[in-house]
């Protein structure tokens, strides 16, 4: 069991997709929101789904909505609403990378020290921004950038105490941006 709690990220703009990823069917699931929180339950103390507004999903689960001075929507200003309500390191998964394991986030979290405020997947591909550890230490300056309109993940973590990770295959890093994503994913499954 991980120690700490996981968020996965659901409230994205899914311009690339063409509709809400994290409304598609799943395997056995209605949504692929539903598939992560079922698949990743087990693993973590708590989990939550982070969302501009919990009305669209039609399951039980813990919810944590988007601060509600914020019209917008970006992963920045998720992030911040996630920190500032759980007040606690958190893992931090997008809803599109289903593949992604509990032993990514553990060993993540090996990586973990005190001076660190977050810890970061990297592949071949690249650096997995939604795919880490974060930690409450970043809300002043991701309040900072916000009130910049600045909503660039990578800019807060080149700004902040970083540790990134390599992994060596990029297959569990597999995100769902385009249909053609989503249909490769399903027949992985």
């Amino acid at each position: 069991m991980i120690s700490l709690p996981l968020v996965i990220m659901a409230g994205g703009k899914s311009s690339r997709m063409g509709s809400d990823k994290a409304l598609l069917p799943f395997g056995a699931f209605s949504t692929l929101s539903e598939f992560q929180y079922d698949r990743l339950s087990p693993y973590f103390t708590t989990v939550y789904i982070s969302a501009k507004c919990k009305d669209k999903f039609d399951f039980e689960a813990s919810f944590i909505e988007d601060l509600a001075q914020f019209e917008e929507s970006s992963p920045l200003i998720g992030l911040l609403s996630v920190l500032t309500h759980l007040k606690t390191p958190v893992c931090v998964l997008s809803v599109d990378t289903p593949f992604v394991t509990p032993h990514i986030f553990e060993t993540l979290l090996c990586e973990m020290k005190p001076s660190t405020q977050a810890v970061i997947a990297r592949s071949p591909f690249g650096s997995h921004q939604l795919c880490g550890i974060y930690t409450p230490s970043l809300v002043p300056a991701i309040q900072e950038m916000l009130q910049k309109s600045e909503h660039k993940i990578g800019s807060l973590l080149q700004k902040s105490t970083t540790t990134y990770v390599d992994f060596d295959d990029d297959a569990p890093f597999l995100n769902l941006n385009h249909p053609s994503d989503y249909e490769a994913a399903k027949a992985r499954l």
